[in-house]
């Protein structure tokens, strides 16, 4: 079996998948605050972007899945290669496995709640989610481990892969320490915590969008054809 699809392919089909979703869960949320009874829509928690174990939630971790595919290709092309920065290709591709099964299970919230339960800070103001602390410090230990081997990318991959990481840590990180202020002040049901989060998740998935076209770009300009064989 020989499968084929352009670059721009499946790309296109996540903003399609996104921009559906986006719809629905603004639709819920003008529903919501007209009306001001959730209870009288089941799909409410279906759509909503800040509920966990629903279609967004399904979407994101679905599209960390698909990078985490592309990035165990490549890092396998590249300890067969033995080329350099192999490891950190590998390491790479468990950072996105990793990040997909919080998606998927909301790892992170119960990491928060331990992270509270140790009372080595108030979780209050900016840090009133209190998971933002320890993936902050893995964040930047990050930025300083792969500093060079970002600098090593060709120049479009480069580009590409700091942007896309600029677009999704201003939601993951940015806007979600924005969004704790306010559900800390004025809790988690106002017009401004809503609009917060909207655009928080609305990052996140753009920015994997892109990423996901890196990598795409990436293996058909670098790399060339990977053959996977079935047994």
């Amino acid at each position: 079996m020989h499968l084929q699809f352009k670059i721009s392919t499946l790309p296109k089909i996540l903003i399609g998948i996104i921009s559906v979703l986006f719809l629905l869960h603004c639709a819920q949320l003008v529903a919501y605050y007209v009306i001001s009874d959730a209870d009288k829509f089941d799909f409410i928690e279906l759509v909503d972007f800040d509920y966990e174990g629903n279609l967004p939630a399904f979407y994101s971790a679905l599209a960390l899945f698909l990078t985490s595919c592309l990035l165990t290709l490549i890092s396998l092309k590249k300890q067969q290669d033995q080329a350099p920065f192999k490891n950190h290709w590998k390491i790479l591709t468990i950072i996105f496995i990793w990040l997909m099964l919080d998606e998927a299970l909301g790892l992170h919230e119960e990491l928060g709640d331990f992270v509270e339960a140790l009372q080595l800070f108030e979780a209050e103001g900016f840090l009133y989610f209190a998971w933002v602390v320890p993936y902050g410090l893995l964040l930047c230990l990050f930025a300083f481990s792969y500093l060079r081997f970002t600098l090593s990318l060709p120049k479009k991959t480069k580009i590409l892969f700091i942007l896309a990481g600029f677009i999704f840590i201003s939601g993951a990180v940015g806007l979600e320490v924005i969004s704790a202020k306010e559900a800390d002040l004025h809790g988690s049901t106002t017009v401004l915590y809503s609009v917060l989060y909207t655009l928080e998740e609305l990052c996140e998935m753009l920015g994997i969008v892109l990423f996901i076209y890196a990598l795409l770009d990436y293996i058909q300009k670098d790399i060339g054809t990977i053959q996977v064989t079935l047994k």
